[in-house]
């Protein structure tokens, strides 16, 4: 690979990161470069308007329009976004629900989609946001029907931490969590990631079979709410995004 289109995704992703914009000493800092070798990069992203400054403080950079627009257009080519904006709102409302798509990225999932039902009462995480996938509904969803042999390499990459409570906080407790999940076909966090919400999320599946996505509908967490009743209607609306997207079921 090329070093320098290299070190400017790296550049462009570090960026991205920091919600708060970050200076060129910290990128410097950060990828342990030469000063003037960051500025070079740094300056054509800015021509490019891939990167801008923030209004508030003209030393600190974060994403352009550009960026924006690169993404969205990616979005929107997505068929995989347009399955789940038809087949997910009509749950979400029915249960006054937040509804979000993920992917695995690593041992992060990122959220790709997200539609807030009228009435619902939580509407966290924007498009982009980046979560540990051991503490999410999404990205156990996907890791339970990884194989195994990317499931382990993905696993062994994993800095547990205790978010909560109820996070799990070891390997052994994870993969026993993704055999439970990828037996009844759906994922639970209560309370994992964050101590006031409660999620379900399912895997999606692509023509040739494999895990690519993952469903989930969140909300405050109540425990006089049934979750498994709405995690098996979600799986459902999950296995028919699979099979618009040319998924054929083992019979």
């Amino acid at each position: 690979m090329n070093r320098t289109v290299e070190r400017t995704f790296m550049i462009l992703q570090l960026i991205a990161d920091r919600k708060r914009g970050i200076t060129l000493q910290e990128i410097t800092n950060e990828m342990g470069m030469a000063k003037s070798s960051v500025f070079v990069i740094v300056q054509s992203l800015l021509e490019l308007n891939y990167i801008t400054t923030l209004r508030e403080n003209d030393k600190k950079y974060c994403l352009g329009i550009e960026t924006f627009s690169l993404g969205m257009k990616y979005v929107d080519d997505m068929s995989l976004i347009k399955e789940c904006t038809v087949n997910l709102q009509p749950i979400a409302e029915k249960y006054n629900k937040t509804a979000f798509v993920a992917v695995l990225n690593g041992t992060k999932i990122v959220y790709v989609h997200k539609y807030v039902a009228q009435n619902a009462r939580l509407a966290s995480c924007a498009i982009g946001t980046r979560k540990d996938a051991y503490a999410t509904s999404l990205g156990k969803a996907i890791l339970a029907f990884l194989s195994k042999e990317e499931q382990s390499a993905i696993l062994d990459k994993i800095d547990f931490k205790p978010l909560t409570d109820y996070t799990i906080t070891s390997k052994e407790q994870l993969l026993e969590e993704l055999r439970r999940t990828k037996e009844r076909g759906y994922s639970l966090d209560q309370r994992e990631l964050e101590d006031i919400t409660s999620c379900c999320g399912a895997p999606v599946f692509d023509y040739t079979g494999k895990v690519v996505a993952a469903v989930s509908l969140s909300d405050i967490y109540d425990e006089t709410l049934d979750d498994e009743q709405v995690a098996k209607e979600l799986k459902e609306a999950a296995l028919h995004i699979s099979k618009n997207l040319g998924y054929h079921p083992n019979p």
